[in-house]
């Protein structure tokens, strides 16, 4: 345990203080400086050395003082084996607005260096682009996940900013910008909002494909028939991955990377019908199948609307999330899981949060069953259920339940009927 003693040597007048680690005895000169200082400082040194004797993190509080004691003290903990070396961090990065720029350059790229750009958008808009790492509490944090609920984002969207903000945080401390974490204490609920989930059923999906061009009908097909993500995988499927004579599509997906998936018979037609438009030239040269919208950033929700509303139908929210969704659950009615998720490049888990939806074929499908169900048994007759088929065969033969049903081993149960109140006349429905 560290000890404190207070020395005046040669005009100067401050504390000392003494410890020890891997058996040797260390001195620290603290300076001139108050009792509560020196007190705070020796338990921050035993901290560090409990720390370091059993090879773990030490605590957080230590740590942050570790961090920003001068350059003397550093270097004689970091000789000591106490802490480790100082990282030289940027000025610019100790920054929120210019640490989260260079952070995303650095580690994403399209769509989702877009996304966490939209979290750190969020995270500057609050705090400001001059805000410094080291000034954000895990109270900060927090009041930050509140806000932005409050200010027109819906609480799932807030949750995956937050989520996002968090992980370049984490960042943040791995490249010893930070000490800890602001957001790692912080409760975020999950990023799932089914509350604009729209199955498109096959009827719906006919009207709509009658409206499409040729090429429109292709990006359509394969969301809705293949469960393709758009534009991602659409925008990138080329005629060379069309395998016609085993019936597969080959998908080199940017997000998962390279699938198979059947060639189903609803999206046959549209695929030759785009091909033989196509022409001799473009499948020679392995053209990509859809020309005209080919950046994976391209708009394309708003011309399918327009689509949609021509079609006669209402315009659905995340319309192709939706089209993937509705093939999902198709496809989960009739195959098992572990191929559809090998099809569609997808696990079970991520199916069931975000993709799979109750149609009203269930509806109708579990109502009718369950009526045929009641037509087979016939009811109950008589008022007795007898709680074996076959009367010849005893319900146990443990001798002490035999003794507790009677001698012969047999039981029924006897549903009485409920009384009716007075007054009380059935009604049908």
């Amino acid at each position: 345990m560290a000890s404190l003693r207070k020395e005046s040597d040669r005009g100067r007048t401050g504390w000392r203080l003494q410890f020890r680690h891997q058996k040797k005895r260390r001195s620290l000169w603290l300076g001139p400086i108050s009792k509560r200082a020196a007190d705070a400082v020796a338990r921050h040194i035993d901290e560090l050395v409990r720390a370091s004797a059993a090879n773990v993190t030490p605590a957080a509080e230590a740590a942050k003082w570790a961090n920003g004691v001068d350059e003397r003290i550093n270097k004689s903990l970091v000789k000591w084996g106490l802490i480790e070396p100082r990282v030289v961090v940027e000025s610019e990065d100790r920054f929120c607005g210019t640490f989260f720029e260079r952070l995303i350059q650095d580690k994403w790229e399209g769509r989702t260096a877009r996304n966490y750009r939209q979290g750190a958008k969020s995270f500057v808009e609050h705090f400001g682009a001059e805000r410094t790492l080291a000034s954000i509490t895990a109270v900060d944090f927090e009041k930050w996940h509140r806000w932005m609920p409050n200010n027109g984002l819906a609480q799932s969207t807030a949750n995956k900013r937050a989520k996002m903000v968090r992980t370049m945080l984490k960042e943040a401390v791995r490249r010893k910008i930070i000490a800890t974490n602001p957001g790692a204490e912080t409760k975020i609920g999950g990023e799932v909002n089914r509350d604009r989930d729209h199955y498109v059923s096959r009827a719906d999906a006919a009207k709509i494909l009658e409206k499409c061009d040729t090429e429109w009908a292709l990006i359509f097909g394969l969301c809705r028939y293949a469960g393709f993500r758009c534009p991602s995988e659409v925008t990138t499927l080329r005629w060379s991955d069309i395998q016609w004579d085993d019936n597969r599509l080959r998908i080199d997906s940017p997000k998962t990377g390279l699938r198979f998936c059947p060639l189903f018979p609803e999206l046959r037609p549209i695929l030759e019908t785009a091909a033989t438009e196509a022409g001799e030239q473009a499948l020679m040269h392995n053209h990509r199948c859809v020309q005209t919208h080919r950046d994976s950033e391209s708009n394309l929700r708003t011309q399918l609307h327009r689509i949609v509303e021509a079609a006669g139908l209402v315009p659905w929210q995340k319309c192709f999330v939706n089209l993937r969704a509705s093939c999902r659950t198709d496809l989960s009615d009739r195959f098992p899981d572990h191929c559809v998720n090998s099809w569609l490049g997808q696990s079970s888990r991520i199916a069931e949060r975000h993709y799979l939806q109750t149609t009203d074929a269930h509806w109708e499908r579990a109502v009718t069953e369950a009526m045929k169900g009641v037509a087979v048994s016939g009811g109950v007759t008589g008022g007795v259920i007898s709680a074996v088929s076959d009367e010849s065969e005893p319900i146990t033969t443990n001798k002490k339940a035999r003794k507790t049903l009677g001698s012969t081993g047999y039981r029924s149960i006897v549903i009485k009927p409920l009384a009716r109140p007075v007054g009380f006349e059935p009604t049908t429905c």
